[in-house]
């Protein structure tokens, strides 16, 4: 085992000791698509760069998310939209590493959303304990995604990018098969088979035996690889890590089929920690 798929074990083996199980109370929800049906956000209008809190109304009840304008240069420059990971506390950690448009010109209007659950870690864990809770989440995610590319194009920009890390990679790719409206997508160390990283990775630690004694109810949920790979996908540009221990590089690069896949030599916390091999591929598709 090298350094990076170490890191991998290690970071979850010491998290899963102290942090409170996913699915520990409750493992049934409607399926996603229900989900998506059944958010309704209270956008606000936007006025600029800044932030703003998106209530959200879900089939779990009311949720609160929210997104960022960190940068807006207008109609002539591309747009990015990022997505943070899972427990990604605060949510703009690694965006603000990414994209230090504070310190160098990027050349992009730039904005980040932050899920519902993910204003503290304490309320991050307080909230995952149902199945439900964590298909709702997603769901409004997906759905301010789509209210930042429809806002990017009402603003006549050139082409909107989709991008996120882990969880981020995840949403990347459900709003690629649930509204595909983005002209581009980078989903960074993710996939489309959120079943496997729950049951089959290193992750597994932090899950709790309900959820592991009925793979089956999580596969049927979380499992969102046949409607990604029945879509043409020929706008998805991933970036895998080839050592990386939760999003298994030889399973879910088969995710993206004949797609050609961004590779670092890294692990799951390390990729993530690359900030400057991730710019480079998300800014590889505007330039």
């Amino acid at each position: 085992m090298n350094i990076h798929a170490f890191l991998d074990e290690t970071a979850l083996a010491i998290g899963s000791l102290f942090a409170k199980k996913y699915f520990r109370k409750s493992i049934t929800s409607p399926p996603f698509a229900a989900h998506v049906r059944g958010v309704k956000l209270d956008m606000p209008a936007i006025r600029g760069e800044g932030d703003y809190v998106v209530p959200a109304q879900t089939l779990a009840g009311e949720l609160n998310a929210a997104f960022r304008i960190t940068q807006w240069l207008g109609a002539d420059y591309p747009t990015i939209i990022c997505h943070h990971g899972a427990g990604e506390i605060p949510f703009d950690f690694g965006f603000s590493r990414i994209f230090p448009y504070d310190e160098r010109r990027i050349d992009a209007n730039l904005a980040a959303i932050r899920a519902p659950f993910h204003r503290s870690r304490d309320e991050f864990f307080a909230n995952n304990h149902s199945l439900a809770n964590w298909i709702a989440m997603l769901a409004v995610s997906v759905h301010l995604v789509e209210h930042l590319v429809s806002y990017s194009q009402q603003q006549g920009t050139a082409r909107t990018v989709v991008a996120g890390t882990s969880l981020g990679g995840f949403i990347s790719n459900l709003h690629h098969i649930h509204f595909n409206s983005a002209a581009m997508y980078a989903p960074i160390l993710g996939g489309a088979y959120m079943a496997h990283v729950t049951l089959d990775s290193v992750y597994s630690k932090g899950v709790a035996s309900l959820a592991k004694r009925s793979p089956a109810a999580i596969r049927e949920i979380l499992d969102f690889e046949p409607e990604f790979v029945a879509r043409d996908n020929s706008n998805v540009f991933p970036l895998l890590a080839r050592f990386d221990q939760i999003v298994l590089f030889d399973r879910h690069s088969r995710t993206y089929g004949e797609q050609p896949i961004g590779i670092m030599n890294r692990g799951h916390v390390t990729g993530a920690l690359s900030f400057g091999r991730v710019r480079r591929h998300i800014l590889s598709l505007v330039d």
